[in-house]
């Protein structure tokens, strides 16, 4: 046998044969710690799902207590009380139908529902039949009264979705108890969000009534699950119809007569052990051919070493200093290798520690390139600022000027308008044209004292006491007229609340502030301007969503932010949430 296909032979065996053994090791742990895994993380995705239901439900529970301890019902007029369950009812889309109860169990008032002869159809409210309005009753009359309680659950029927009732205790003590159908359908949609191609996710009863599934449709075994239902959490593994080995994991919904099952199928995991064999087989086979292809070319190591040699000459003589010649040999073909690696050595040496030189002056230059575009970016900046500084105080000046010119001629026309009034005596014209003279003058005495001073604090005026209650009550009285307009309800509750600083730099701050936020406000919004120890809250809701109308209100906001500092309060970045913005100005002194 051949010197090059004997070493082509030992090398498949050094190398190959291993190589198969723990690629066979490998897929077998690999799909034994995929299955364990798969079932923690599918106890885990169980739990979780369960949590998640559990405080949705808690969510309505609290809402609707709050809703239910918000009026006295028991006292009030039979027209309240049906405003108070439809008003519920609208609000919350997922209620079927709502009863209002005295304590013997008596409607107060018709109960409130959505069916097929309705005119009018409320959007997102199941349609209900008077049979199931009866069932609906009995189910919540036979709930006690003494505190709030989730009834059983009930299934499906046809298209609709699965429904709890429930029955919540007014915390007034008078027996008056709200009963209502919950649709599940929020809880349908977590289901399918958590459901995949390759995984099934059921919710059941305690008794084994399958209520909402999503996901493919022969992975949830019920028979296998029914006998865990009672338990917190477990995970299983069967066999359904359809044959194919399932991992299932199961979880209770804390507080509910509810369960959350997922199943998944075990050929799913069996890919990554599949994709381990492929790859191995793969590179045996390449190791296989490297090793014959090496065996043949150690077979002819004399020859090859003076070739070696003479092609090493010529990638050194093109440029190529990392060559080398790997030639371990006694005689002289072995000495000429290392002289020519010594030698090669050296000049490559030579060339990495002038890469080394260059490469640290290039890294200098970028570096210092860096530092000059920061210092740039920030010299731009500067001046942005300033030059906005400057327009601002440019439309000060301009403010107090006009201010000043408006006030003398308005206070002449009160006093003409009070000449013809002595001389023409009593009059309904010139009472309503002095009235509203002196309603500009009044605005016009406003906008001046936001207007006095410098524009920025600093300039040179002394800081005095400012009552921000007051400043804010003229700065509302400035701005009623656009409110007006977009039909904006304001909620002005300030209590004693004084900022050491210049006047009309804090109000044209806050008139900044409010102005922006007004912007912001969708039409017919509720703005409520209110102040907690140190701090001034501002909050809008709804409020528009376009980037645009965003971008409009972002100056005054930045202009605000800017004086603001300057006095030494910090402006929080603004909080959203369920379509409430809300804006939070911490004067010096308040708790953060």
């Amino acid at each position: 046998m051949r010197l090059g296909l004997r070493l082509g032979l030992i090398l498949a065996l050094v190398g190959v044969v291993p190589l198969a053994g723990l690629a066979l090791a490998a897929s077998g742990a690999a799909r034994s710690w995929l299955v364990s895994a798969a079932v923690e993380f599918q106890v885990d995705d169980a739990g979780m799902l369960a949590s998640v239901i559990a405080r949705q439900l808690a969510d309505t529970e609290r809402v609707l207590q709050l809703q239910l301890g918000n009026y006295q019902l028991a006292t009030a007029s039979p027209q309240v009380q049906q405003a108070f369950l439809i008003s519920t009812y609208r609000l919350f889309p997922e209620l079927d139908v709502a009863f209002l109860l005295d304590a013997a169990g008596n409607d107060l008032v018709p109960p409130v529902y959505q069916s097929v002869n309705d005119e009018v159809q409320v959007t997102g409210h199941a349609l209900m039949a008077p049979e199931r309005i009866a069932e609906v009753r009995e189910a919540i009359f036979r709930r006690p009264t003494e505190a709030s309680v989730w009834g059983s659950p009930r299934p499906q029927a046809g298209s609709s979705p699965a429904a709890l009732t429930a029955v919540f205790v007014s915390p007034w003590g008078d027996g008056t108890r709200l009963g209502v159908e919950v649709s599940l359908s929020g809880v349908s949609s977590r289901l399918r969000a958590m459901a995949r191609q390759d995984r099934e996710v059921v919710l059941f009863s305690l008794d084994g009534v399958e209520l909402v599934q999503a996901g493919p449709v022969d992975l949830v075994d019920a028979e296998s699950f029914r006998p865990l239902l009672g338990t917190v959490s477990a995970d299983l593994r069967y066999r359904p119809a359809s044959g194919q080995e399932v991992l299932g994991a199961l979880a209770r919904v804390p507080g509910q007569n509810l369960a959350v099952a997922l199943a998944t199928p075990v050929r799913s995991l069996d890919a990554a052990a599949e994709e381990i064999r492929t790859r191995t087989s793969y590179i045996a086979g390449v190791t296989l051919l490297a090793a014959m292809v090496f065996g043949r070319m150690l077979s002819r190591s004399v020859t090859d070493a003076v070739r070696s040699l003479r092609d090493a000459s010529a990638r050194m003589g093109s440029g190529d200093l990392a060559s080398r010649v790997d030639l371990q040999r006694t005689d002289e073909l072995g000495e000429l290798a290392t002289a020519f690696n010594k030698m090669a050595g050296s000049l490559q040496q030579n060339q990495e520690d002038l890469g080394r030189k260059n490469a640290e002056i290039a890294a200098f230059n970028v570096e210092l390139q860096a530092r000059v575009e920061r210092r740039t970016a920030q010299l731009r900046a500067a001046q942005a600022s300033l030059v906005q500084s400057r327009q601002l105080a440019a439309v000060a000046e301009l403010s107090a000027g006009l201010t000043h010119e408006l006030n003398n001629p308005l206070a002449g026309v009160v006093g003409l308008l009070q000449v013809l009034k002595a001389r023409a005596g009593s009059d309904a014209l010139l009472d309503a044209a002095e009235r509203e003279a002196l309603r500009c003058t009044e605005i016009v005495a406003r906008l001046g004292r936001f207007t006095q001073g410098p524009a920025q604090p600093g300039d040179g005026a002394e800081r005095e006491d400012v009552d921000v209650h007051l400043l804010l009550g003229d700065l509302l009285a400035l701005l009623a007229g656009g409110m007006r307009e977009r039909q904006i309800t304001v909620h002005h509750r300030i209590g004693s609340l004084h900022v050491r600083g210049e006047q009309s730099a804090l109000g044209r701050a806050l008139g900044q502030l409010v102005a922006a936020v007004r912007t912001l406000a969708a039409e017919g919004a509720t703005l409520d301007i209110r102040s907690e120890g140190r701090q001034l809250i501002v909050s809008v809701q709804p409020v528009l969503a376009s980037q645009d109308d965003w971008r409009a209100a972002s100056l005054g906001f930045w202009a605000a932010r800017k004086v603001f500092e300057e006095h030494g309060a910090i402006v929080e970045e603004p909080q959203e949430r369920s379509g409430l913005v809300r804006w939070i100005v911490r004067f010096p002194g308040s708790q953060s």
